[in-house]
């Protein structure tokens, strides 16, 4: 089938895919999949096992390869997200079957990714409509109870920054782990070459926020709209805490690596060195649009105006003239 095909097919599947996930939660039908990624999880482990090791890759563990969590808890598996691999790699280091969050239905949809997705539970949610916004969270919430288990990635992109930690984060994890008394395991990936480091430390139990501000349970303040401003601080806080741990670490990665190797000089990097880097990035997902990473990153309103500061900048500079030429230094001019 020709890649167009493929993609005008695919839209028409996405279609039929969001109805069933909305029926699905309002008529409160059995989730799918859940058996079969119990199957599935030992032989796609070491399906991915033989591919790392015939293709001459490593994966290190900074810290601890697996958290302990409390027993009957769910589990929701926040990972930092750099690169096409990093779904596979992280999957394989996990010891425990998850249903899995993903955004691209369309370049998934009848490929080998796209299989690899299916045999787990995956929720595709479509970042441009927020009715389907909602009906994705819904049905990780009903996954988190009924199979005790989610991977996903809170910043939704890639991280392509070049300074960067971690991105802003959505909320949805913190929501979710709140509503379904869970915890989270923060896990953060980097590449070097052939050499995959992940590094996760603990979990995150935002119970411990609820508590600071009051004794009651978070149900008890979800049902009630006079809690309404505690929740919101509750959340805020949460996603903070959750954003500062992927940064966390993802620093003590980066640094580690710099003391086993040295600080690379950036003088020693070509010019065009990140459009390179950017290039080999996309080039692995075929399909993939940095428009798109842009777009369905959490919008930051401070941020924004920066960006909107430095591009009217770029602009002045680069359209010089003597009625704009005072604002610049005598260094400039």
């Amino acid at each position: 089938m020709k890649n167009e095909e493929r993609l005008k097919e695919a839209e028409i599947a996405l279609v039929k895919y969001k109805e069933e996930k909305r029926r699905i939660i309002d008529e409160n039908l059995k989730l799918k999949g859940i058996i079969k990624a119990k199957l599935y999880f030992p032989i796609t482990k070491l399906m991915l096992g033989a591919m790392i090791l015939t293709s001459g890759e490593h994966i290190t563990y900074l810290n601890k390869k697996n958290v302990k969590i409390p027993k009957e808890r769910p589990v929701i598996y926040a990972c930092t997200h750099k690169f096409k691999p990093d779904i596979e790699r992280i999957s394989y280091s996990l010891n425990k079957p998850s249903a899995f969050m993903a955004s691209d239905f369309k370049n998934s949809y009848k490929t080998i990714a796209g299989w690899y997705f299916n045999t787990r539970p995956t929720v595709y949610v479509d970042p441009y409509d927020k009715i389907d916004r909602s009906y994705s969270y819904k049905m990780m919430v009903r996954y988190l109870r009924e199979m005790g288990a989610f991977m996903e990635f809170p910043e939704a992109v890639w991280n392509l920054s070049g300074y960067k930690l971690s991105l802003d984060v959505f909320s949805g994890t913190v929501r979710a782990a709140l509503e379904t008394n869970g915890v989270i395991v923060c896990t953060a990936i980097e590449r070097y070459d052939k050499e995959f480091v992940i590094n996760r430390n603990g979990y995150l139990d935002l119970n411990s926020i609820v508590e600071k501000y009051t004794d009651k349970t978070f149900d008890e303040i979800n049902s009630n709209p006079d809690y309404s401003d505690l929740r919101k601080k509750i959340v805020s806080e949460g996603v903070i805490l959750l954003r500062d741990n992927l940064a966390t670490l993802t620093y003590e990665i980066w640094e580690d690596h710099a003391q086993k190797y040295g600080v690379e000089s950036r003088k020693e990097l070509g010019d065009d060195y990140w459009e390179k880097f950017i290039k080999e990035l996309t080039d692995e997902w075929p399909g993939y649009k940095l428009s798109d990473n842009i777009e369905q990153q959490v919008q930051n309103r401070q941020e924004a105006e920066q960006v909107s500061i430095e591009n009217d900048i770029n602009n002045l500079q680069n359209n010089l003239s003597i009625n704009n030429l005072f604002l610049f230094t005598d260094y400039e001019r």
